[in-house]
């Protein structure tokens, strides 16, 4: 593969980008024998859930110009910063690109000074809790979603922040 580039994004995010992302987001998230969504789709989806909050932060890793993976997230809280969605293309998993965005995203709360950062899961989603628990996040609480679907939220501290 050839280098990954990393950039990163604060405040709304354009509908270019949320297009970009959603060419991602449909391969990472469409479930086994379903359809994988539509970019529009995916891209009007993340448009609703993050625009509008007052900090918002998005990491981009391209290749050749193309989107292999990102990590959002948002807050309307000064303390804690909500890591609320990332992903991977499958081809280009296992280079460390999921960590690095990780960490560029740590940086961000520091940075910027909030306390914590949390994050929720499906409770048998085992490859991402097994992810956010060696990464040093600690299981905080659970809830039922509206589907009735057991959720974990996960939450850690941001080292240096004030």
């Amino acid at each position: 593969m050839s280098a990954i580039h990393y950039q990163e994004f604060e405040g709304p995010i354009d509908e270019a980008t949320l297009l970009r992302l959603g060419t991602v987001a449909g391969p990472v998230f469409s479930a086994p024998g379903h359809p994988e969504p539509a970019a529009a789709e995916m891209a009007e989806q993340l448009g609703l859930a993050v625009n509008g909050h007052r900090w918002i932060h998005l990491c981009t890793a391209t290749v050749n110009g193309r989107v292999v993976g990102f990590k959002v997230g948002r807050s309307n809280d000064p303390r804690t910063f909500e890591s609320w969605m990332g992903g991977v293309l499958p081809h280009a998993r296992k280079q460390g690109i999921a960590s690095q965005l990780a960490r560029l995203q740590d940086a961000w709360c520091r940075n910027r000074g909030f306390q914590f950062i949390q994050t929720e899961t499906a409770h048998d989603n085992t490859a991402m809790l097994t992810i956010n628990l060696k990464a040093g996040f600690c299981i905080a609480g659970t809830y039922l979603d509206r589907g009735n679907r057991l959720k974990v939220v996960l939450q850690k501290a941001v080292h240096g922040s004030s």
